[in-house]
């Protein structure tokens, strides 16, 4: 599988993560057939360095507005701050939504923030482990 982000969509998400520091952002890429076409920033309302918990409110408008707009959630993106761009045991037992991408962007080198997707299906949604499977990411 893969994923195809505008270059645009790609640096707003880039952006977005780096004003969030010294916390983990958060937020949605929506868009039909694995290629994005939406932006949905999200406020990280654990305000951690170390976890995401996106707004609720936030959340749920903007599922609404994937709907409206007949979209997919293609991906659920959050940041690293201080680690490598892959599901940490949090991330796998937090993921919720088989279908969609869980894209993470890590600030290790802010200069060079490292983005990598991951498509991480379980047996149940409150299992702490799952198979983990990497997404390529193409930029457009």
């Amino acid at each position: 599988m893969k994923l195809t982000i505008p270059k645009n969509i790609y640096e707003q998400m880039i952006d977005h993560c780096r004003a969030g520091l010294p916390n983990e952002a958060c937020g949605f890429l929506a868009g039909r057939a694995g290629a994005v076409e939406r932006f949905i920033p999200l406020e990280n309302a654990a305000a951690s360095p170390v976890y995401y918990r996106p707004d609720d409110k936030q959340m749920i408008a903007a599922m609404r507005e994937i709907d409206d707009g007949d979209l997919e959630l293609s991906a659920i993106f959050h940041s690293h701050v201080a680690s490598a761009p892959r599901p940490s045991v949090t991330d796998i037992r937090e993921a919720h939504y088989p279908d969609s991408v869980y894209l993470i962007v890590s600030l290790v080198d802010l200069s060079n923030p490292e983005a990598r997707g991951w498509l991480i299906q379980k047996e149940d949604w409150r299992d702490e482990s799952g198979q983990v499977e990497e997404v390529e990411l193409v930029l457009s």
